[in-house]
């Protein structure tokens, strides 16, 4: 019987057994391992719900087909092996279920499962090297236009020569016009210094001035 239960979780994604509870098959998906560079395949595994017990007529028809049986003694047969398996992990503790897990029978009376993940043969891991391609061109949609991406990498090239706004283009660039001055301003300081002398008097007006009497604007009458 545990064979046959097997089969219809695998091909029904879930089983439920009376006065136990609930196995679903959970997907995992692949899994890149890029250490190792490999990409695991997709598995699966059973979650267990011991709230809800209450098992499909699919599942009674389904053990009657592989029986050869009638339906009604396929409903006997699964409420029988329920039981026995419900009394097997009240004495022992633990059941072992091949390829499912192992189900255990906890102080407070609830059932937990430890489940196994379900592997197939069939998909196995697979080298997954990542290639990157320096030269490859490929067709992208801008706006209502399909234009390849070389043009977007020489579009984006000539816009870093050629900025379409000039007054963004000389805020970016005052610093060059801010030392061409200053260079100016060096320059004929060292050529003021040049011709009047490396000294401090040389940075201001030297030059004296005559003091010239001015003419007397009244006489004295004696």
């Amino acid at each position: 019987m545990f064979h046959i239960l097997h089969q219809y979780l695998i091909q029904h994604k879930s089983l439920s057994l009376p006065g136990l509870g609930t196995l679903e098959l959970q997907n995992i998906p692949a899994i890149s391992n890029f250490s190792d560079h490999m990409i695991e395949p997709p598995m699966q595994k059973i979650i267990f719900d011991d709230m809800h017990d209450a098992p499909d007529k699919d599942l009674f028809q389904y053990v009657a087909a592989r029986l050869h049986i009638e339906e009604w003694e396929a409903i006997k047969r699964v409420n029988d092996f329920s039981y026995e398996l419900k009394n097997q992990l009240k004495e022992e503790g633990e059941k072992v279920w091949d390829k499912v897990g192992v189900l255990r029978a906890e102080l407070g009376g609830s059932i937990t499962l430890e489940a196994k993940t379900i592997t197939y043969d069939f998909m196995e891991p697979v080298p997954a090297v990542r290639i990157i391609r320096t030269n490859a061109n490929h067709t992208i949609l801008r706006g209502d236009t399909e234009v390849s991406e070389n043009f977007i990498r020489h579009q984006a090239g000539h816009d870093a020569i050629y900025p379409a706004d000039e007054k963004n283009s000389f805020r970016q660039r005052w610093w060059m016009w801010a030392c061409v001055l200053g260079g100016i301003v060096l320059l004929l300081l060292f050529l003021h210094l040049y011709k009047s002398g490396f000294t401090l008097n040389s940075l201001h007006n030297t030059q004296k001035v005559t003091v010239k009497e001015a003419p007397a604007t009244y006489r004295q009458e004696k």
